[in-house]
């Protein structure tokens, strides 16, 4: 037989050949279905601390209300406390931002300070008279007041945390460079203690 019929007969067989057809088409498809696998995961993790972080904030709103302060321990830091205990060890501590401001009505929170708009172009410019609602000498584009307020007041709790990605593999695909900046806040208004 002929060299050439015999490597044309070798391709024709090895073409119809369909055995390891399926470990090919696993070779292909494996690393997507493994992003894919992995990239859920992250998400369910990420998805699992913003619920843990928004039960904490209300859990921490709910104790703040009562005015109620523990012997020995400041308000602020029961606070940082409640948090704690409500995010079950997933989160580091010290890396958990807690930010407390007090508005003078519901409507109000998120606002800016008031101001004389003097040169007419819908923004606060360094010398335009306002009222200093906070009381710390500047204009603010936040009216709040820090702190966790008295009796009847309104309060904004609002916890932060940048949740960093567990694999390397979906740093640049989800949040910035790896980084997902999680937020929850709750307003209420304190009982009248």
């Amino acid at each position: 037989m002929n060299p050439i019929d015999l490597i044309r007969r070798r391709i024709r067989a090895l073409i119809g050949e369909r055995s390891g057809s399926t470990a090919l088409e696993f070779a292909i498809l494996a690393p997507v279905l493994f992003v894919a696998v992995v990239g859920i995961i992250e998400l369910a993790i990420v998805l699992l601390i913003q619920v843990l972080l928004e039960g904490s904030v209300r859990e921490a709103s709910r104790f703040g209300i009562t005015g109620y302060t523990p012997a020995g321990v400041s308000r602020d830091t029961q606070i940082r406390n409640v948090v704690n205990q409500f995010t079950i060890g997933l989160l580091n501590p010290a890396a958990i931002t807690i930010e407390t401001k007090i508005y003078p009505s519901f409507d109000q929170i998120g606002r800016p300070e008031p101001y004389t708009d003097a040169n007419g172009n819908g923004q606060y410019d360094a010398g335009e008279a306002y009222t200093d609602i906070n009381g710390n000498g500047s204009w603010d584009a936040d009216m709040g007041v820090a702190g966790s307020g008295g009796a009847g007041d309104v309060v904004l709790y609002t916890v932060r945390y940048d949740w960093h990605m567990i694999t390397g593999l979906m740093r640049p695909l989800m949040g910035t460079n790896g980084v997902v900046h999680l937020q929850a806040a709750i307003a209420v208004r304190n009982e009248p203690w």
